[in-house]
C-alpha cells in the first residue's frame, strides 16, 4: 500500500507549479497584447512556460495559473516580497476564461476576481467582474491604479470585456 506524505520537503521544490500548455499560451498572448514582451522574444523565453514572467522596467510581476481561487495566494505573496513589484495572477479556466487578481507593492490586500477589457488599439484594463474597486491599466510601462472606469456605458463595458475562452488572444473588439 502506498503512503501519501502531507510534508513537503526543506528544499528543492519549486515554488511556482507547472502549468499547462495552454495557459502558458494565454500568459504568453497577454505578455504581447499588453507591450511587455514582443512576439519574438516570448518565442525564445523560457519563464513563460513555467508561468512566470518579471519586467523589472515596468516594475510588474505576472504569474499564470489554472489553479482556483484562494489556491496559490501565499507563493505569490512570497514572490512580491522578494521582488518588491506589482503582482498580477492570471488565472486560466479553459471553461471560464481568463480572470486577474492584483497585488500592489507594499499590500497585503488581493483585489479578486479582475476581467480583461480593451478597446481596438488601445490599452489593456483589468476591471472589476461584480464589485466596485480600482482599475488596472497593464502596460509595457507597468500597472497603473486609477478610480474611474475606462468606459462610459455598460455596453462598452460588455463589449470590451475579453474573456479568452475561444481564442487566445486579449485583442480588444470594440
Amino acid at each position: 500500500m502506498n503512503a501519501i506524505s502531507l510534508h513537503r520537503p526543506l528544499e528543492g521544490e519549486p515554488l511556482l507549479r507547472p502549468i499547462t500548455h495552454r495557459t502558458g499560451s494565454r500568459l504568453a498572448s497577454l505578455l504581447i497584447s499588453c507591450g511587455l514582451v514582443t512576439a519574438q522574444t516570448a518565442r525564445f523565453d523560457e519563464r513563460m512556460s513555467r508561468g512566470f514572467f518579471e519586467n523589472e522596467a515596468a516594475g510588474v510581476v505576472v504569474i499564470a495559473t489554472s489553479c482556483d481561487r484562494p489556491l496559490f495566494y501565499h507563493e505569490c505573496e512570497v514572490l512580491a516580497q522578494f521582488s518588491h513589484t506589482d503582482l498580477v495572477l492570471m488565472r486560466f479556466d479553459p471553461l471560464e476564461g481568463a480572470t486577474f487578481d492584483v497585488l500592489l507593492e507594499g499590500s497585503q490586500a488581493w483585489q479578486c476576481n479582475y476581467l480583461a477589457w480593451r478597446r481596438d488599439e488601445d490599452d489593456l484594463w483589468l476591471i472589476p467582474a461584480h464589485t466596485e474597486g480600482p482599475f488596472f491599466r497593464l502596460s509595457e510601462k507597468g500597472l497603473d491604479t486609477f478610480q474611474g472606469a475606462p468606459y462610459e456605458s455598460g455596453y462598452q463595458r460588455y463589449a470590451g470585456i475579453i474573456r479568452a475562452i475561444e481564442t487566445p488572444s486579449f485583442e480588444g473588439r470594440l
